[in-house]
Formats: C-alpha cells, structure tokens, sequence
C-alpha cells in the first residue's frame, strides 16, 4: 500500500507565501512604511527577497511531506517555530514601523536579512539529504563538520535568527520584536535541545560538540 504523504510542509509554505505577498500588496497600496510616496519602494523589494526565499526552500518543504508515517522527534517544536517565522514576517509587513523615513539602517537590515538567508542556505546545501525541517534519523546518519558547519553546529538556524533579526530591523514595530525574541528565538532554542538529544547518540557528534559552538562562534 502507497504511504500517504504529509502535505502540510508544502500547505503551509504557499499560505506564507500568500500572506506575505497580500500584505506587502495592501501595504504600497495603502501608502504604509517609510517608503510611501517615493519612487522606489523598498518595502516591497524586501517582500519579494522574503517570497524568492520561501521559494529557495520550496524542495525541503515538498521532501518532507514524504516524511508522512516516518518516526520523528519534534515534540512539537516544528509548529511554533513555523509560527514564529510566519509571526515575524506577517507582523513586521501589518502594524506600522518605527521608521517614518528611509534611513542607512533599512540597507544595514537588507544586508543582514540577505546575509542570514545565503548562510542558512548554504548550510541547507552542505547538509544534503540529511537535512529537513523536521527532527528526524536518517539510516546511516553522518556528522557533516565542512562550510558552515565548520564555524557552528547549527548553522541554519544562525541564518533563520540572522535573517529575521533584519526583518525586524527593516519594518522595526515592538510586536515584530517581541515575536522575535519571545517565540521564534525560544523555539529555535527549543529544537536545538530536541536535536542534539538525538545527535548525541549519533558516533562522533560529542567530538564535534565540543569544538564548535551551537549558532554563534565565542558565544553559545
């Protein structure tokens, strides 16, 4: 008998994706952020950045509906981490910003958005297979130690933080931040305690933890 798939990785990666493109739609309608009236507007070119990212992670969504029936060790996790990326975004582009004019710090927010997102690519891309947005063992689990991997031990949730924080940075309102630091950071610390508990009993993980640091190097 066919496994049925779990199609809700790539369910809720299009309803992102729409909200995402609505809002920045209806906010350069509305004349809304500190862009309104120029004859450029940045706000929508950091929502398309965002969407062609979503969009870059599309092939990770669609394997891991195949994930369906298969063992995984989420306790949960991936929900609120998922909520608090989409939190972030959807908040950052709805209530109104800080910023009542453009200014450097939007240009110093798009380089680290685009700097968080390459990395967190990069680290995708370095992982291969082994890598998904659920916690979950593959047969024949290895320890990749090269390119990201080789500054933190989980590099792509360094870029999800990275990213985000310029996110909030950019459209700059306190329930953007307060998503941030109280839901998206916290379930990202969350996951990386769920994941090293079963790293651990991968051989050679507790060699690699002890020369690495988690996500920021001389830090944590």
């Amino acid at each position: 008998m066919k496994q049925r798939r779990d199609l809700s990785p790539i369910i809720l990666s299009l309803l992102l994706l729409l909200g995402i493109l609505s809002l920045s739609f209806l906010r350069h309608c509305h004349g809304i952020g500190a862009w309104a009236g120029s004859s450029f507007d940045l706000d929508m070119l950091f929502a398309g950045l965002y969407a062609l990212w979503i969009a870059a992670e599309s092939p990770v969504a669609r394997h891991d509906a195949d994930t369906a029936g298969k063992r995984t060790v989420d306790l949960g996790t991936c929900l609120v981490y998922a909520m608090g990326q989409a939190g972030t975004i959807l908040s950052a582009l709805w209530f109104p910003s800080f910023w009542h004019a453009s200014s450097p710090a939007h240009f110093m927010a798009i380089a680290l958005f685009l700097g968080g997102v390459l990395f967190r690519l990069r680290a995708i891309r370095t992982l291969g297979r082994f890598y998904s947005h659920k916690v979950r063992k593959l047969e024949h689990h290895q320890i990749v130690q090269i390119g990201p991997y080789h500054l933190v031990r989980h590099p792509a949730y360094t870029g999800m933080i990275a990213s985000h924080a310029g996110v909030t940075l950019y459209f700059c309102n306190w329930v953007t931040l307060g998503i941030l630091m109280l839901v998206l950071a916290p379930s990202i610390i969350l996951r990386i305690f769920v994941e090293e508990k079963m790293f651990f009993a991968i051989e050679g993980y507790s060699e690699f933890a002890q020369n690495g640091k988690r996500l920021f190097p001389a830090l944590w």
